[in-house]
């Protein structure tokens, strides 16, 4: 894996190049440029959206009118606010992410104006203005954030990094990064706690050791740091990050990166305090909502009710002319905090699937699936009795997919940390299943548990609202499982 070769390049997330010149804005002074962009933008669209009232309306346009009509400029800080998911690393450096962003902060500040303007007297507030208003900004915005996207994915503009550890996690954290998109940062090359400058791992010099990290940092010009280690960092190491952080350089945990660019908890490479130090603290701040998310989920079981009433005789007489009785299957699965609970669900395998060895994972192309119930499971139709589960309070309509006994046993012996996500409720829908639809194998739980985690860690009413909308594209695309 490390062999002896001459520093004459610079590997990045896409390939090999040549050495690009020293610099780098730091995390902080790209979200202020990007914050900065948002706001002159937001005054720009209520520029713009001003005089095309004024060529709709005939008013005379003018500074007069400009100053007549300043409590729009109200709408350039609102929009810059409601952007502010957008200046995420996950997010501002990806073209589709941020599309979607833009759409979310406009229709969130569409739902506000329309709030007020209802309870606001009448005649008080112009009703085409806004749109005029939120279309603008959308339009200036993306193209303003596709001219950021390419000035530092696609230059020397790139933010240098430099990853300290050249072990599991840091080898990682380079894959990462070459395949997930992360071409705004330039890997400069590895820090070692034992030295052995001049080797290469992964394809990266090593710059040095420890003891040289300040003085790396400032010749490479990166502002940032990478902490990737397998272990616990030493004395020697936390004092060089901390002399580092006096230069001004960022320092960063290798899960943070990988979250922001995998929406994902990087489980194998945590440390074992990682609940307590760093997920119980992030959860508890997300309680909050919890009481609205009952009433949603109340709301949406009640639909989802009168959605089963109509299904139901269709899908029985399918599936008892596909493969006879019964319609419905009952199954054990665990809940929140571990409690047992009987989950409803349409029938979709032929009967005794597991007459013979117990419980099995389900896999793609199930050959025990019947012909009904694979269409059934393309629509995710067969989750539909769930609803059931939800009204009862043993389920969400969003959160980690509930499993059965047998199975969480013998993940929470083979995957650390996997006991975590039974802090929420189940759902019959939730982020790992819009992100990875078969995990049909520890590896593959393993894989749904960091998806599962991250959901749990980052869960809101947008996050919810964004995997029911993926949710409805699987359900169009029949790509359920």
């Amino acid at each position: 894996m490390i062999a002896p070769q001459a520093r004459t390049s610079v590997v990045d997330g896409v390939g090999t190049q040549p050495r690009a010149p020293k610099h780098g804005l730091r995390a902080a002074e790209l979200r202020l440029l990007l914050a900065s962009g948002d706001l002159a933008i937001g005054v720009a669209a209520v520029l713009v959206a001003l005089l095309l009232w004024n060529i709709t309306a005939g008013y005379p346009y003018g500074p007069a009118f400009v100053l007549l009509h300043l409590g729009w400029f109200a709408a350039a800080p609102a929009w810059m606010v409601a952007l502010r998911t957008a200046r995420q690393p996950r997010v501002a450096f990806f073209v589709g992410q941020t599309l979607t962003a833009i759409v979310h902060a406009a229709f969130a500040l569409l739902v506000v104006y329309l709030a007020v303007y209802f309870y606001a007297p009448r005649q008080a507030l112009p009703r085409l203005m806004v749109l005029h208003v939120l279309w603008q900004a959308c339009l200036l915005t993306f193209a303003w954030r596709l001219t950021f996207i390419w000035l530092f994915t696609e230059t020397s503009l790139r933010r240098r990094i430099v990853v300290v550890g050249t072990g599991r996690a840091g080898r990682a954290l380079v894959k990462v990064l070459a395949e997930s998109g992360g071409g705004h940062l330039q890997v400069a090359g590895f820090v070692d706690e034992q030295g052995g400058e001049g080797l290469t791992v992964e394809g990266l010099p090593v710059l040095g050791s420890v003891a040289a990290l300040r003085d790396i940092v400032r010749r490479e010009g990166a502002p940032e740091i990478i902490v990737a280690l397998d272990g616990i960092a030493s004395r020697d190491l936390v004092q060089a990050l901390v002399g580092c952080q006096e230069d001004g350089t960022d320092v960063v945990q290798m899960a943070t990166v990988y979250e922001q660019l995998l929406e994902r908890v990087p489980v194998e490479y945590l440390e074992s305090d990682w609940v307590i130090t760093t997920f119980v603290d992030a959860i508890h701040a997300r309680a909050i909502w919890q009481g609205a998310k009952r009433a949603i989920d109340l709301v949406g079981a009640l639909a989802g009710l009168v959605a089963l009433a109509v299904a139901t005789p269709v899908v029985a007489l399918a599936t008892a002319l596909d493969s006879g009785l019964p319609i419905f299957l009952r199954q054990v699965r665990v809940g929140r905090g571990g409690r047992h609970f009987e989950l409803f669900k349409f029938r979709t395998m032929v009967r005794g699937a597991e007459a013979e060895g117990g419980a099995r994972w389900a896999v793609e192309n199930d050959p025990r699936v019947t012909r009904v119930g694979r269409w059934l499971r393309r629509l995710r139709i067969d989750e539909l009795p769930q609803v059931i589960n939800v009204l009862l309070g043993d389920m969400s309509l969003v959160g980690p997919r509930p499993e059965r006994p047998e199975f969480v046993a013998e993940l929470e012996r083979r995957i650390p940390f996997y006991r975590t996500r039974l802090l929420v409720r189940p759902g019959l829908t939730g982020w790992a299943q819009v992100s990875f639809p078969y995990g049909g194998s520890v590896d593959g739980a393993l894989v749904k548990l960091e998806y599962d985690l991250y959901y749990i860690k980052h869960r809101s009413p947008s996050f919810d609202a964004r995997i029911a909308l993926r949710t409805i594209g699987a359900i169009a695309g029949l790509k359920g499982q």
